[in-house]
């Protein structure tokens, strides 16, 4: 019983983090038309992702437990966020600029900045839904 809570808990956040991160990569492509800034442009793209995730997620994923209001895990969630974006940006930014370095190829040079973005996001959902889930339903 617990193991299926826990499954479905995992299919519904990463049903509505899949959501924000459409939101937040396709702002963060349309940021790339504007700006060959990879880091400005993460950071600025993934607080509307991370915004709506928090926000679905805690209506449909994760029971709001504990004596701290939702609006103050809210805040402490937005902190943990703007650690994890920083050090994500950074991450996109050396993978984006190894990329373009190994390869030859204009198709890659060009799209770097969409594989990098694409190779941290498992990691980053996957930290997202622990956090989520120990802050929303254990504090």
């Amino acid at each position: 019983m617990l193991m299926n809570l826990l499954f479905g808990q995992i299919f519904k956040f990463f049903g509505i983090s899949g959501i924000g991160w459409l939101l937040d990569f396709g702002t963060y492509t349309v940021l790339g038309f504007f700006s060959e800034n990879v880091f400005l442009n993460n950071v600025a793209s993934s607080w509307l992702g991370v915004t709506f995730t928090f926000v679905f997620s805690t209506r449909t994923v994760f029971t709001n437990a504990g004596r701290i209001p939702l609006g103050v895990k809210y805040a402490m969630y937005l902190l943990y966020q703007t650690v994890l974006i920083f050090a994500v940006s950074h991450l996109i930014k050396i993978i984006d600029g190894r990329l373009v370095r190994i390869f030859a190829s204009e198709l890659i040079k060009t799209t770097s900045h969409l594989i990098a973005k694409i190779i941290v996001t498992p990691i980053t959902m996957i930290l997202n839904f622990l956090v989520m889930k120990i802050l929303v339903e254990k504090i």
